[in-house]
């Protein structure tokens, strides 16, 4: 396969593995942040598992792009997970999005291609 589709999968993966912890987040008890036993139950909240799950895998992905890739284009196309979560926290979470995060948004972009195409 394509490394390049390895790569997509990764920052996907990735993406909606953050999106999961932040909801997650927002359910766990405090007390349960702490350092200690009920550290542990923190595992058995269902969005933190689920995207533990997931950002598992999004590792396989990225480790499966690192075997057919070098690591100067690899870990730049990484940042394209920005660009994700802006997205999925403007949808899903309603998070207000402001001109400058969208700005900040191009300037990745523009780092992105940058990278790519001067690695041709």
């Amino acid at each position: 396969m394509n490394p390049y589709y390895y790569m997509i999968f990764a920052v996907i993966f990735s993406s909606f593995g953050q999106l999961l912890q932040k909801i997650g987040s927002g359910k766990v008890k405090e007390e349960h942040l702490k350092i200690g036993f009920k550290s542990v139950l923190i595992f058995f909240n269902p969005f933190i598992f689920s995207a533990l799950v997931i950002l598992f895998f999004a590792t396989l992905f990225y480790l499966l792009a690192l075997s057919k890739l070098p690591l100067s284009i690899a870990y730049p196309l990484l940042s394209s997970g920005y660009i994700f979560v802006l997205l999925l926290s403007k949808f899903f979470l309603k998070e207000k999005v402001g001109i400058r995060r969208w700005l900040g948004v191009f300037v990745i972009i523009t780092g992105i291609c940058v990278v790519f195409f001067s690695g041709r």
